[in-house]
């Protein structure tokens, strides 16, 4: 099976109307609101999404929304996230695909729960980020205010992450170079013994989200 045909089995699961169009594409018709057209990323063909494979998604169908990649299957470079930001689509998962379409008019306009969260604590309660752009599934590069240097960071929102999904997260970016592993989640306190080796051995840092954002108006080495 296909990663397109899973997909559509499991938004007619949900009682949807979804239909195949071009090679990749699915459409969802919604009574009273515009079609949903997304592009689907083949992760059984495409191990790792370029800013090409964006370009040839919307090659192929240019009235496409939103592009979704499976990221426990592929690797999706920062350069796939920018382009698709400049090209004024969607970048994201199967799961943000079905929250646009129940949530959103423009599914292009969807937003992950992170980067949401990451926008309103760093704008709202700091002033010290101009912008959020992300670069990853859950890698993001905050671009500061007075001249501070861009940092990027990835983030998780569970409660508590073990060394070995830490290692994870940080390997489906091969392309970045984080300064920062951020936990999200505002329950969380802190981190095991393992989790701060990890983040030592691989020379970033490690913060809850308070922790975080106090360093945000603070100049980084």
């Amino acid at each position: 099976m296909t990663a397109r045909s899973w997909m559509i089995r499991e938004l007619r699961k949900d009682g949807l109307t979804v239909a195949p169009v071009s090679d990749h594409g699915v459409v969802v018709t919604r009574p009273g609101r515009p079609d949903a057209v997304a592009y689907c990323c083949e992760f059984t063909t495409t191990a790792t999404v370029t800013a090409q494979t964006v370009a040839d998604a919307l090659h192929e169908l240019p009235d496409a929304k939103m592009i979704i990649v499976f990221p426990s299957r592929q690797l999706v470079d920062p350069e796939a996230y920018d382009l698709a930001r400049e090209c004024g689509v969607c970048l994201d998962t199967f799961g943000g695909f079905s929250t646009a379409i129940n949530d959103y008019d423009d599914i292009a306009c969807y937003q992950h729960r992170e980067e949401k969260y990451l926008r309103g604590s760093c704008f709202t309660r700091t002033r010290g980020v101009a912008s959020v752009l992300r670069k990853g599934h859950r890698a993001w590069l905050l671009e500061r205010t007075n001249g501070l240097r861009p940092l990027t960071v990835v983030t998780n929102d569970q409660y508590e992450i073990t060394a070995h999904q830490l290692v994870a997260e940080l390997e489906q970016y091969p392309e970045l170079a984080p300064d920062a592993f951020v936990g999200t989640n505002p329950s969380t306190s802190g981190f095991s013994s393992r989790v701060i080796e990890t983040t030592q051995d691989a020379g970033i840092r490690l913060f809850t989200m308070k922790e975080f954002l106090r360093t945000l108006r603070e100049p980084w080495t």
